[in-house]
C-alpha cells in the first residue's frame, strides 16, 4: 500500500503516466442539468388566431430560445441568483432554468437562463449591467456521431483547418490512423460550424502498464491509494468486475441513466484503475468518481462542465481526467473554471490534441500553463506525427 500522504509531484508523475498510456492507446473522446430546455434551441409553439376568412382557425408561430450562462461576482444559492434577476430585470422574455444536479447542494457562481431570440439583445445587456453580474454567455452544445460510419472522404480535418481554427470544444481521438473511408461529424448548436473526420482505431496490442515501467512505481508502493480521481467522460458501471474502488457516480447530463451505455468512460475508468489481466491500469487502489457529462448521443454542454467542475472542487478531488480538447480557449467560462479548478490544488489532466505535425496546434484546455497536456506517441517510442505541439495558441501572434 501507498504511504499515507503523498506529494504533489508523484501525484503528478502518476498521472502523467497514466495519461499518456491513454492518449496513445484510445481515442480520447467527447465534452457535455437535468433540464428539457439545456441550451438547444427551444421552439414553442403558441396558438393565434386567424382571421375570419380562415375560420377563426389556430396558427402556429414559432418562438426560439437559446441558453445563455449568467455568471455572477460571488457563490450563492442557486434560488438567491434566481431571485436577484427577477428583480432587477423586469423585461419578460426569459426564464431561469433549474439544474437539479448534484451541485445543486453547494453555492453556485453562475446561472443558466432561456432567452427568447426577439429579446437576446436587450436582455443580454441588461443582465451584464447588474451590479452582482460579471457577464452574459452562450452555453455552448456540440455533437460528434460515432466512429464507423462510411460516407465520402473530405480530407484532413481536426481543430486547424488551413492554419485557422474550428470553433468550439472538439472531441479528440488519439491512437489512429488516415482512412479513406469512413465519416464523422461533430456539429455545433448554437453556431454555424460542422466537423468531420475519417481515422480508424489502430489494432495491434500491447500491454499499456509494462510499456511505461509502472511496476516500477508499484514496487515503491504507488499505488494509487487515498487518490480521489474524478473521470470527466461517459460514465461506468457501477457493478463493473474490472474495478475495485468506484466510490460515485454522478450525472450531469439531461439523460436519466448513470450507466456507460458507449464503453469510452469505462475504458478511461479501466486504464486508471482496471484490474483486468488483458488491461491492466495503473492505480489499481485508486478511488473512483465517475462523472457522466457526456450524453448517450455525445453531446455535451459548457453549463454541465461548470456544474461538474463546482462540484469537483467542493468535494475535493486530487486528479481530474478531462478527455476532450479543442482550439476555442475562447469559451471563457470554461477556461476560467479551469483555471480555478487548478488554483484550488486540483491536478488537471487533458489531451493536447491530433492536428500534428505542425508546431501551435495545441488543444484547450491543455495549451493552458496549469493543466498536464499530454500527446500521442508511437510504438518506436517517438511523438506521433498525428499529435499536436506547442507552441502554444496563447502564444503565437493573432493565435
Amino acid at each position: 500500500m501507498i504511504a499515507p500522504t503523498i506529494s504533489k509531484f508523484n501525484l503528478s508523475l502518476l498521472v502523467l503516466i497514466i495519461s499518456i498510456s491513454l492518449i496513445h492507446f484510445k481515442p480520447s473522446l467527447y465534452r457535455t442539468q437535468f433540464s428539457p430546455s439545456q441550451n438547444q434551441t427551444l421552439t414553442l409553439n403558441v396558438p393565434q388566431e386567424r382571421s375570419e376568412s380562415h375560420n377563426h382557425q389556430e396558427q402556429y408561430q414559432q418562438i426560439t430560445r437559446k441558453n445563455y450562462i449568467v455568471r455572477f461576482r460571488d457563490y450563492k444559492r442557486a434560488e438567491d441568483h434566481w431571485k436577484y434577476l427577477e428583480e432587477s430585470v423586469k423585461l419578460g422574455g426569459w426564464e431561469w432554468v433549474e439544474r437539479r444536479n448534484p451541485a445543486a447542494k453547494f453555492p453556485t457562481d453562475f446561472g443558466v437562463v432561456a432567452i427568447e431570440e426577439s429579446a437576446q439583445a436587450v436582455l443580454i445587456e441588461d443582465f451584464g449591467k447588474l451590479e452582482l453580474v460579471k457577464d452574459v454567455w452562450v452555453d455552448l452544445s456540440y455533437q460528434r456521431s460515432l466512429l464507423g460510419k462510411k460516407s465520402k472522404r473530405v480530407g484532413k480535418v481536426g481543430a486547424f483547418v488551413n492554419g485557422k481554427k474550428r470553433p468550439g470544444k472538439i472531441f479528440t481521438a488519439m491512437s489512429f490512423s488516415e482512412g479513406e473511408k469512413g465519416k464523422n461529424y461533430a456539429s455545433a448548436a448554437t453556431g454555424n460550424a460542422s466537423i468531420s473526420w475519417n481515422r480508424h482505431l489502430l489494432m495491434q496490442k500491447s500491454q499499456v502498464t509494462s510499456l511505461f515501467g509502472a511496476d516500477v512505481l508499484w514496487s515503491k508502493g504507488y499505488t494509487g491509494a487515498k487518490v480521489k480521481m474524478a473521470i470527466f467522460d461517459t460514465g461506468i458501471r457501477s457493478n463493473h468486475p474490472h474495478f475495485r474502488n468506484i466510490k460515485e457516480r454522478t450525472n450531469w447530463t439531461n439523460e436519466d441513466t448513470l450507466n456507460d451505455n458507449l464503453g469510452h468512460g469505462t475504458f478511461v475508468a479501466g486504464v486508471i484503475a482496471g484490474e483486468d489481466s488483458e488491461c491492466l491500469g495503473f492505480a489499481p487502489d485508486t478511488e473512483i468518481y465517475a462523472f457522466r457529462v457526456f450524453t448517450d448521443a455525445q453531446v455535451s454542454y459548457t453549463s454541465w462542465f461548470l456544474d461538474a467542475f463546482n462540484y469537483a472542487i467542493a468535494t475535493n478531488m486530487d486528479v481530474l481526467n478531462l478527455s476532450i480538447g479543442g482550439p476555442d480557449y475562447l469559451d471563457l467560462p470554461f477556461v476560467e473554471k479551469v483555471w480555478e479548478l487548478t488554483a484550488n490544488n486540483i491536478i488537471m489532466v487533458s489531451a493536447i490534441g491530433n492536428d500534428g505535425p505542425l508546431y501551435g496546434t495545441l488543444n484547450n484546455p491543455a495549451d493552458q500553463s496549469d493543466v498536464i497536456g499530454v500527446g500521442g506517441i508511437d510504438y518506436s517510442d517517438h511523438v506521433a506525427s498525428f499529435s499536436s505541439r506547442g507552441m502554444s495558441t496563447w502564444e503565437i501572434p493573432h493565435g
